[in-house]
């Protein structure tokens, strides 16, 4: 396979069937503006003849993401990934005279309440942050409206008051990731090497670690680390305030083009973690015609105001009623103590047949095997209008710490059944679904043994998994 970087881009190319190489992009290796938090994120998906050498424009678009770094939900609002605290007001202020020697400023509202520079947008706009005003600092809370005009109180160039015409609130106070690790490396023949242009390489990883700053800190620690004179220059406002959560990641691009993601997550202060994602992506490209129809492993019929729904065999994404947004909970695992764990989106034609997959969810190691899993986790997957797919490794602030690998795949796939593999450290995951009358056979080399299977015969004879019925799925381990 072939690791590249370009600006801030990162590709890969790796072999997907005897036709195409698959090629995946991600963005922001190299960061992103003041304003962003510049995680590492998916960017794209495509597909490429072999023949084809340009990379960088593979003709077959497969998916486009701009959103596809979870974040974690704290104290009731989503933070990490492309979101910062939602606690910041942007003030128009037409002309009003500060500068980045303002940044740090406080300022009081007719209520007494104090408030924040933390940026200059521009000459007409200034966005700012109320005091904590929350029972602590770690279950803080913060005023989203000011009262009156903002008259100076300390830490400013500019002491005139900011007169207010407009005020644009729940802003995003970011960038909130404070970036401790971010790089790709590539293995060949054994060696591992850290490149910052581009390797042929037997598989690649991207390494990145951050933290989440506590939104509560940031501005006290603005104003008081603000040098005399004020700032010369924007500062980026996660090197300000306290970290309160630790996010460890390695990308894992294989050989065949699968994406996974080794993740860790662990407290840093006594926080609420309402929920963390670990994956999500956006709805794939229709490419060729037929819809996308998706599969959600493990839970019940849902009922919601549209209707209900029932995702153990392949549902389409457009064209029929769709929930508007609904978190299915405990109560909707079909199995109790094997929760959901993955999706499956069959791309199909025009003629109606399966031409392509893509799956995503979790693999059961580490805080990931259900005997674990089904403990820390109460709402699943948020299944929502957009089509957009949001898995739940963890929720209900069950744990301090966990740790996870997701992932990512497409693979070829026959009429109303699939069976693909995913490897990881020296093992590989073996999936088979069938939704209708059929039989599916894969090839091993090692021992096997069963991890669950619901619904399907299956035997194993000299190196076969053989697996047959008319609806169900089984997951077997190869090692």
């Amino acid at each position: 396979m072939i690791a590249s970087i370009i600006s801030e881009w990162t590709m890969f190319r790796a072999n997907f069937n005897e036709k195409y190489d698959i090629v995946h992009q991600f963005a922001n290796m190299i960061g992103a503006p003041m304003s962003r938090n510049g995680q590492i994120d998916f960017l794209n998906s495509k597909l490429i003849e072999k023949e084809n050498r340009d990379s960088w424009n593979a003709p077959i678009l497969l998916s486009t993401s701009t959103d596809e770094a979870p974040p974690c939900v704290i104290n009731g609002a989503f933070i990490g990934g492309g979101h910062g605290q939602p606690c910041c007001i942007s003030v128009y202020s037409p002309n009003h005279s500060k500068t980045l020697a303002d940044l740090g400023a406080v300022y009081t509202d007719d209520e007494g309440t104090k408030f924040t520079i933390v940026r200059i947008h521009n000459d007409d706009y200034v966005m700012l942050v109320s005091e904590n005003i929350g029972e602590s600092v770690t279950k803080y809370k913060f005023k989203m409206e000011i009262v009156g005009d903002l008259k100076f109180l300390s830490d400013g160039e500019d002491k005139g008051d900011i007169k207010i015409k407009e005020q644009h609130k729940n802003d995003y106070l970011s960038n909130a990731l404070r970036h401790i690790k971010r790089q790709l490396v590539c293995y060949k023949d054994g060696q591992r090497k850290i490149i910052i242009t581009s390797m042929e390489c037997d598989y690649a990883e991207i390494e990145e670690a951050y933290y989440i700053i506590n939104p509560a800190t940031v501005a006290p620690a603005l104003t008081a680390e603000r040098p005399e004179g004020g700032y010369k220059h924007e500062p980026r406002l996660s090197d300000f305030g306290e970290p309160m959560l630790l996010l460890d990641h390695v990308f894992h691009i294989n050989p065949d083009g699968t994406i996974l993601v080794d993740f860790k997550i662990e407290k840093k202060m006594d926080i609420f973690l309402n929920s963390y994602m670990g994956v999500m992506y956006q709805e794939k490209k229709d490419v060729y015609g037929g819809g996308i129809h998706r599969v959600l492993r493990k839970l019940k019929p849902i009922t919601t105001a549209e209707g209900t729904f029932d995702f153990s065999t392949p549902y389409p994404l457009r064209g029929k009623a769709y929930p508007s947004g609904v978190t299915p909970t405990r109560e909707h695992r079909e199995y109790p103590d094997n929760p959901f764990d993955r999706i499956i989106d069959y791309f199909r034609d025009e003629d109606g047949k399966d031409r392509l997959g893509f799956t995503c969810g979790y693999l059961p190691v580490y805080d990931g095997h259900p005997s674990i899993r089904k403990d820390i986790v109460d709402g699943q997957i948020l299944i929502y209008k957009s089509r957009k797919a949001y898995p739940f490794f963890l929720s209900g602030n069950h744990v301090d710490k966990a740790h996870g690998v997701c992932f990512k795949k497409f693979f070829d796939t026959e009429q109303r059944s699939s069976v693909y593999s995913i490897d990881f450290e020296g093992k590989k995951y073996i999936y088979f679904d069938i939704f209708e009358n059929n039989t599916l056979t894969f090839k091993t080399s090692g021992k096997i043994s069963l991890h669950e299977n619901f619904g399907l015969d299956y035997k194993i004879e000299d190196g076969l998994i053989t697996v047959s019925g008319d609806k169900g799925f089984a997951v077997f381990i190869e090692e």
